[in-house]
């Protein structure tokens, strides 16, 4: 399996009741990731996403973010992970099938609400537990900066920085690094214990 996602999946199998994510209030294990992912995707596809369509996630520092991150890759879609962008730079569209975002970034028809309470919401979506196949070159993740400029990743580019990083699924292109000192300075190093990555706490949970 090529897809990133499969990082996700390959590391969730042996060791499901590792801590992945800490939101402040309590901590996702990989096996939580994984099931909550996989709605995502089933979600994703329910809703007519398709492998290849773009899934833009406007959450920055939200708990939501991985999950949504992995849902969108598991469904075979490209994960694009938008920064915020000042209110007077104008940017080209990212094309975006679908959109993820908070309550100030969540305004057109095509905008999922991202509040209080959505990874619990998730619970209600389809699920797909399996990962889309895709090949190496295939887009996999786009990285914008907020400023109009972006860095794209195939999925064989995507699984080597993660594999350079220490081969964890929350060392993927686009999601956030641990802050020094919160407890979470590396992912799942193989078969290793790590530390959860510590997100912001936000309305996500």
């Amino acid at each position: 399996m090529t897809n990133l996602a499969s990082v996700l999946t390959d590391a969730a199998r042996p060791y499901p009741e590792r801590p992945a994510l800490s939101t402040g209030r309590s901590v996702l294990t990989l096996f939580d990731l994984d099931e909550l992912s996989a709605r995502v995707a089933g979600g994703l596809l329910a809703h007519g996403v398709r492998p290849g369509d773009r899934v833009e996630l406007a959450v920055p520092g939200l708990p939501a973010l991985p999950v949504l991150y992995y849902g969108a890759l598991r469904a075979g879609a490209v994960a694009v992970v938008a920064r915020p962008r000042p209110r007077l730079l104008v940017v080209r569209p990212t094309r975006a099938r679908l959109r993820f975002a908070t309550g100030e970034e969540a305004h057109a028809a095509s905008t999922v609400l991202v509040g209080p309470g959505f990874l619990g919401q998730l619970a209600f979506w389809p699920q797909r537990p399996g990962v889309v196949h895709r090949d190496d070159e295939d887009p996999a993740v786009v990285v914008e900066d907020g400023t109009g400029r972006h860095t794209a990743y195939t999925h064989r580019e995507a699984r080597e920085a993660v594999a350079a990083s220490g081969g964890g699924p929350l060392t993927a292109p686009g999601l956030p690094v641990p802050r020094p000192g919160a407890g979470g300075a590396v992912l799942h190093r193989a078969a290793r214990p790590s530390a959860p990555l510590v997100c912001a706490s936000g309305p996500a949970r």
